[in-house]
C-alpha cells in the first residue's frame, strides 16, 4: 500500500503543479505538506488519495478506511521549517528506521528532496529542532 500512495503522491504533484510536496508515508498513517493555490483543490486532493487508493485496492469493508483529515495552514516563517522536519522525521519517531542517518534509505518519505536543496546537515538539524516528539 506504501507504494500505491507514493503513486498517488507524485501524480497530485504534477496534476496539481505543486512546486513543494514533502510527505512520510507510514505503516498506519501519513503527512504531507504543500502549498496549495486554491484551498477548494483539498478536498480533490484528499479524494485521489483516500478514495482512489481504497478502489484500486478493491476493498469492500464494513467500515472506513480512512479516518477525517485534518489540514493546518501554516503561518509564520519559523513554522514550515518545524512542520516539515516534523513530516520527515516520522520514519524515526515511528521506529521505520533506527537513526535519522537512515532516514536517507527510506524511499517513503521526502528526507533526501529535502536534504538535496538545503544540505544534509541543515536536514538532519531541521529535524533536531523539532521539540516535542518523543524520541525515547
Amino acid at each position: 500500500m506504501k507504494s500505491l500512495l507514493l503513486d498517488k503522491f507524485y501524480i497530485i504533484k504534477g496534476k496539481y503543479n505543486l512546486n513543494e510536496f514533502i510527505f512520510a508515508i507510514l505503516n498506519n498513517h501519513y503527512h504531507f505538506y504543500t502549498f496549495i493555490k486554491n484551498g477548494a483543490d483539498l478536498p480533490k486532493i484528499m479524494q485521489l488519495i483516500n478514495g482512489k487508493i481504497s478502489k484500486e485496492l478493491n476493498l469492500n469493508l464494513d467500515y472506513r478506511l480512512w479516518d477525517v483529515y485534518y489540514d493546518r495552514i501554516v503561518g509564520n516563517d519559523k513554522t514550515p521549517d518545524k512542520v516539515i522536519g516534523y513530516i520527515i522525521a516520522n520514519p524515526y519517531k515511528h521506529r521505520l528506521v533506527k537513526s535519522l542517518e537512515a532516514l536517507k534509505d527510506y524511499k517513503y518519505c521526502s528526507f533526501n528532496e529535502v536534504a538535496e536543496k538545503l544540505g544534509y546537515e541543515a536536514a538532519i538539524e531541521m529535524i533536531s529542532n523539532v521539540e516535542n516528539l518523543n524520541w525515547e
